[in-house]
């Protein structure tokens, strides 16, 4: 099958047609124009070296060299060679806190906005990985499977916000026990999990389900989202905050400890962002530094550009249109010595 980089060069041949029929026309008209000069014996000695067949070969030469060109203009390409597409990466899920302390605006916009966009960023900067995404509160929940299609990805990011989840609280062992079952458990190794959240945790098991999970190959990276100052969480639409049963403003703090000693279970590395920008960079290349497996691999067939075909014709139309006389290299002799 062939396909033109420049299908529309197809429009040359309309002029191209049109300039060799006036040509090749002209030239027939010129050629009768000279037999009929003169009577026959000025006729032998005038255009007795002239090759009228020659010329007309010449003309057919040359402008079949030119629609050869035309032809190569085009870009032809011939589907000829199979290549195989091999796509490499690992498998990272990432674990996003949703509870209602991510509304927290120590970190501005605020916590939840902040982990968005620098997951945002994450997926950016992947290459050919998969990525999927837990969000957990109370309860823990599946928000989008493992993917290698980015923008879904991104649109299902930001659809996240601190109502996706209704049962309140921060639970990251239901969280971590569930990303366990959502990788492949036939591989031990490509798979790496990214936590994201203020370290409020209510449970105690995850530094357990960490330290299983390392056992089983699977990295665990921890990402703080706050500060140490901490800020109050705003309720009903930002007008108001969450109070204690004393009625006193609760301050949520970020818990560096908790984070710090669940990267460490699980043989990962645990990074605080603020609110300068690209906080996760050295994150990104842990990740990116990781061994890679075959996720993905295709055969197809590449499109070879065969311009060639057409430009050596052309060139040698051009060559022997040079190199063809026009006539005889020899003098017509006298027919008498009275000529």
């Amino acid at each position: 099958m062939i396909r033109f980089a420049f299908p529309l060069a197809a429009y040359l041949f309309i002029p191209w047609a049109v300039l060799f029929l006036w040509s090749l026309l002209r030239q027939r008209k010129i050629n009768r124009s000279l037999r009929q000069l003169g009577n026959e014996r000025i006729h032998w000695y005038v255009l007795g070296r002239v090759r009228f067949s020659y010329q007309v070969a010449k003309k057919v030469l040359f402008y079949a060299g030119l629609g050869l060109l035309l032809a190569a203009a085009m870009g032809p390409k011939i589907g000829t060679r199979i290549v195989e597409l091999k796509r490499q990466g690992v498998d990272v899920l990432f674990l996003l806190d949703t509870s209602t302390s991510m509304d927290a605006q120590d970190v501005k916009p605020s916590r939840m906005e902040k982990a968005k966009y620098e997951v945002g960023r994450l997926i950016t900067g992947l290459q050919g990985d998969r990525v999927g995404m837990i969000v957990f509160a109370g309860t823990a929940h599946l928000h989008f499977p493992l993917t290698s299609d980015y923008a879904a990805a991104r649109l299902f990011l930001n659809a996240v916000d601190t109502r996706l989840i209704q049962t309140q609280g921060t639970v990251i062992a239901e969280a971590l026990e569930l990303a366990m079952k959502t990788f492949d458990p036939q591989s031990r190794k490509f798979k790496t999990m990214v936590v994201l959240s203020d370290g409020e945790d209510h449970d105690g098991r995850a530094h357990e389900i960490a330290r299983a999970a390392a056992e089983q190959g699977i990295i665990i990276h921890s990402v703080g989202i706050g500060s140490q100052a901490g800020a109050p969480i705003p309720i009903d639409d930002g007008t108001a905050f969450k109070k204690d049963r004393n009625g006193r403003v609760v301050t949520s703090l970020l818990n560096e400890l908790v984070l710090e000693e669940l990267a460490d279970a699980g043989s990962g590395t645990y990074t605080r962002v603020d609110n300068r920008s690209g906080s996760l960079a050295g994150l990104l290349e842990e990740i990116l530094a990781m061994e890679k497996r075959v996720l993905k691999s295709q055969e197809f067939s590449q499109y070879e550009n065969r311009y060639q075909l057409f430009l050596l014709p052309a060139l040698i139309c051009f060559i022997i249109e040079l190199l063809l006389p026009g006539g005889s290299s020899q003098v017509p002799r006298p027919r008498s010595r009275y000529a």
